[in-house]
């Protein structure tokens, strides 16, 4: 259970108990296209697409602000690329979705010890995501909102894997 006093969360906790569904191994074709489709879309507004994204999370988990920076510009561009890499690598060939887990892994281990990002930040990350992409998409449904937790939960697990080592 996440400890909503330790991150500052003003708010309930995310749903189903700050615990983020755990489809099993990559997001299938299905998922992967919706993904596609509203990736697609809010490319062309990444800017836009971090600061909705880190508006839902400040908002989630508080207590997280002061892990960033002041100024969110470099931090707004990592994010934006990370993100838009990882729905590539999974749309390629199973090597490069293979090589983005080993990536993920090493980016959760840089997380934990560098920044102390705790597992249960992790719930609200996917949160904040989907509401951001949703904030910006026209085109939004619940299957778009499961595809793309699916898709952050794969991400989460390879990066929680790295960070436990």
């Amino acid at each position: 259970m996440i400890d909503s006093d330790r991150l500052g969360v003003h708010r309930a906790p995310a749903p189903s108990g700050g615990q983020l569904q755990r489809p099993s191994g990559r997001p299938d074709s299905e998922a992967l296209a919706v993904v596609q489709r509203t990736a697609s879309v809010v490319a062309d507004r990444p800017v836009a697409l971090a600061e909705a994204f880190y508006q839902h999370l400040f908002q989630l988990a508080p207590g997280v602000r002061s892990m960033f920076p002041a100024d969110m510009t470099a931090q707004n561009d990592k994010l934006c690329r990370a993100l838009f890499q990882c729905v590539r690598a999974l749309s390629s060939n199973d090597r490069e979705a293979t090589d983005m887990e080993i990536a993920l892994r090493r980016l959760g281990a840089q997380h934990a010890n560098r920044y102390a990002v705790l597992p249960e930040h992790y719930p609200y990350v996917g949160h904040a995501l989907a509401r951001a992409v949703r904030d910006l998409s026209q085109d939004w449904s619940t299957t778009c909102t499961s595809s793309w937790i699916w898709i952050y939960t794969w991400m989460s697990e390879h990066m929680l894997a790295g960070s436990e080592r």
